[in-house]
């Protein structure tokens, strides 16, 4: 892919997580219509480069689908954070796309230390303990976070964190432009 396909879709990919990431600070959840836009805008930008280019595309997104879908099962994520993953892994490649992603989850994990430092550590250690004895009691899946029990203070908003991680990425990549 050339330079102005490559800037296209690190472009594309900011606007979308940015306005994703607002979304998810806001109402902790991402409308599913501004995900499949941008899913298939990527498709359109892959396809102009070959159908080559767009199997690598679906295949890089179901690659990151199929191995985060047992954190969305055990609700240690949200069905929005794991689609903007997939995004990320298939405008991006899984090299990069992987980078975005640690980067996210590491300013995610900061985040959450502050959080858990400034009041929560207590509380959300005993539920950890509680969560751990119980699927080992049952020996079944369950939920980690109950939004009636846990409430939104507890949760962060991935995708805002993704948002990041994608910003730092690019400048370190990019920065002699």
């Amino acid at each position: 892919m050339n330079h102005i396909g490559i800037m296209l879709r690190w472009c594309s990919l900011i606007i979308c997580l940015a306005a994703a990431g607002l979304w998810d600070i806001k109402a902790r959840r991402i409308p599913n219509p501004w995900i499949y836009f941008w899913y298939f805008f990527g498709f359109g930008v892959y396809a102009c480069s070959g159908w080559l280019a767009v199997l690598g595309y679906l295949v890089r997104s179901a690659a990151a689908v199929s191995l985060l879908f047992l954190l969305f099962l055990f609700r240690m994520m949200g069905a929005g954070d794991v689609k903007c993953m997939a995004l990320i892994c298939g405008y991006l490649g899984i090299p990069d796309g992987l980078w975005v992603i640690a980067s996210g989850m590491g300013i995610g994990a900061l985040w959450s230390l502050w959080k858990l430092l400034h009041g929560l550590a207590g509380e959300r250690i005993g539920y950890l303990y509680a969560y751990f004895r119980q699927v080992f009691q049952e020996k079944r899946i369950i939920a980690y976070y109950i939004p009636e029990r846990d409430g939104r203070k507890v949760t962060l908003p991935l995708v805002f964190c993704l948002f990041l991680g994608l910003i730092c990425v690019f400048l370190l990549r990019y920065q002699s432009i």
